[in-house]
């Protein structure tokens, strides 16, 4: 087994695009010599990150290799000459025909008909998956063909193109580099680009401004980077990164992503990417962080194989590396580095397992799809993104007072946004399940359900169904009430008595003046569960779940357009 090293230094993606860089060569490597299914492993090890493979990459390998390119080359303009290159990445076409399908799909949204919108739709789809597919790189080359990025890519591409002839002098040098080994570069080797500008698309935090440690004058300057290091970085965003313009405002400015592996084969990561470029759609800049990292533990949780025994997704995949850069005009800057966990209470162990959380993610995927970051709906986005980060259990409960009151508000005016599902906040609170918290204990009691299901049969149901329909008046400000009684157990106690005695009596008037019952009261021994429940259990824990479960529907009532968002933002060029 042969391992190589890339030290962490920056706390960024920009030594993640480096080691998937590595990875990709290694694979290169045993292609080129008929080992296609040799194992190449990343790993996470803490200081550094570490590439092995399954079989040495001895001296003799090296010699069999033939000249092959590390990364394609990029046709930045319909006339330039790229008749040297054995394999190229067609930018002008493959933007000509990203515009052509924008231009299709913006028609077939203006049609009225639900159903005939779809079918359009697919139509295009299929066409442009078929007959012009877009190169899984080309949201990444879209930002290197930007002239500053693209001259630094060009000669860089030339440094190994330039030693076709010392190819194995030039991978045994590289692959030493990986190994610690004290080397100076070999003589023949012909490198026009020894110390090029580091980029701020591979490193986000090594823009140009001052870069002494300890800063004794106001100059800027450039830093300068071994090409050994920022040729991997090209080669692992081409493979690894996603870009994706995200619309503030009229201007559009650009978000970074790149998942940290804890351990992965090379041929999964191979998957994953691909895949979720398929599925990720543009969006504004705090949605976008939390359907990535949805949409990234959904494809983890569908990919990922059963070793015999239950696994965290997040031992798979630590999360994403997010880097938000803003247009100003020319050129853009880096204003935001951060990381968004894979969700720490994802764990999986059988065919279930997977069925489950998957019901569970897209349930969330099209509750948090169904936001619009704007001012009434960014505080929860904010919380919702702090949640799933940081696996706190608390912090759901805080977006889940404030969905339920969003979502009140939001019915009122006659929108239609999702509520949560009942089978799927059990799935999920099962999940999350401890001994500290008891939160099954408290979901499967029958006093709960039916405090819960009184909320529900006064607030979102009755304002899902239409005015003509409705036999109750509806009850506005139960959340507020859950949130303000639940600090103590005798104010929540004392809010729910009087709740359901309000309830329990409009229910039998309801019933005795039509002579028919429209829905069931709460019985004085469920009522009874529940106050015993509330003792053993804190008050506030107690309300947080009532908001949950009280503004949640079954899935056949709730009776909204199940059509998915098809718009996709068109970008500038």
């Amino acid at each position: 087994m042969s391992r190589y090293i890339v030290h962490k230094k920056s706390g960024t993606y920009s030594e993640l695009l480096e080691t998937y860089g590595l990875a990709n060569l290694l694979h290169k490597i045993f292609d080129a010599v008929n080992l296609p299914d040799t194992d190449v492993v990343i790993t996470d090890k803490e200081y550094c990150f570490e590439v092995s493979t399954g079989i040495d990459i001895t001296d003799d390998i090296i010699s069999k290799l033939k000249y092959f390119p590390l990364f394609k080359y990029i046709k930045q303009k319909a006339d330039s000459d790229v008749s040297i290159y054995p394999d190229y990445y067609d930018y002008p076409k493959q933007n000509e025909w990203k515009k052509e399908r924008q231009k299709s799909l913006n028609d077939a949204y203006k049609i009225k008909d639900v159903s005939e919108k779809q079918k359009e739709v697919e139509r295009i789809n299929k066409i442009y998956e078929t007959e012009k597919p877009r190169d899984v790189e080309f949201d990444v080359y879209s930002e290197i063909i930007v002239p500053n990025n693209f001259a630094g890519f060009d000669k860089l591409y030339s440094n190994i193109m330039d030693n076709h002839d010392n190819f194995t002098v030039l991978v045994k040098f590289m692959l030493d580099y990986y190994q610690g080994k004290n080397t100076k570069q070999p003589k023949e080797l012909n490198i026009n680009e020894n110390k090029p500008t580091a980029l701020q698309l591979y490193n986000p935090n090594r823009g140009k401004g001052l870069k002494a440690d300890k800063a004794n004058t106001v100059a800027g300057g450039n830093f300068k980077l071994s090409w050994i290091s920022e040729t991997m970085k090209i080669s692992g965003a081409l493979s690894d990164m996603i870009c994706q313009r995200v619309k503030v405002g009229s201007n559009y400015d650009l978000k970074v992503f790149v998942p940290e592996y804890k351990q992965l084969k090379y041929e999964k990561k191979y998957v994953l990417i691909p895949r979720f470029k398929k599925y990720a759609k543009g969006n504004t800049p705090i949605k976008i962080d939390v359907l990535y990292i949805l949409l990234f533990t959904k494809l983890l949780i569908e990919n990922t194989e059963f070793s015999g025994r239950r696994r965290k997704i997040k031992d798979i995949v630590t999360g994403l590396h997010s880097v938000y850069q803003k247009d100003l005009g020319q050129n853009k800057a880096v204003i935001n580095i951060g990381f968004i966990q894979i969700p720490d209470f994802v764990e999986i162990g059988s065919k279930d397992d997977v069925h489950q959380w998957t019901e569970v993610i897209d349930d969330q995927i099209r509750i948090i799809g169904g936001l619009k970051e704007e001012h009434d709906a960014t505080p929860g986005l904010m919380m919702y993104r702090d949640f799933i980060s940081g696996s706190n259990i608390h912090d759901f409960f805080k977006f889940s007072y404030w969905y339920a009151e969003y979502l009140m508000s939001q019915l009122s005016k006659q929108n239609k946004p999702r509520a949560f599902t009942i089978n799927s906040l059990n799935m999920f609170y099962n999940s999350m399940d401890n001994q500290e918290i008891s939160l099954k204990t408290i979901i499967e009691n029958d006093g709960f359900k039916a405090v819960a299901e009184a909320i529900r049969k006064s607030t979102v149901s009755l304002q899902y169904l239409p005015k003509d329909k409705r036999k109750y008046e509806i009850r506005y400000g139960v959340v507020q009430a859950l949130q303000t009684k639940s600090k103590t157990k005798t104010d929540l106690a004392e809010y729910i008595g009087e709740f359901i005695s309000l309830y329990n009596a409009e229910t039998s008037r309801k019933a005795e003046k039509e002579d028919r019952a429209f829905r069931k009261n709460v019985r004085e021994d469920k009522l009874s569960q529940f106050y015993e429940l509330l003792e053993n259990h804190s008050s506030k824990l107690v309300g947080s779940l009532l908001a949950s479960y009280g503004f949640a529907l079954p899935s056949k009532e709730q009776s909204v357009d199940d059509e998915d968002d098809l718009s996709e933002e068109e970008t500038e060029e």
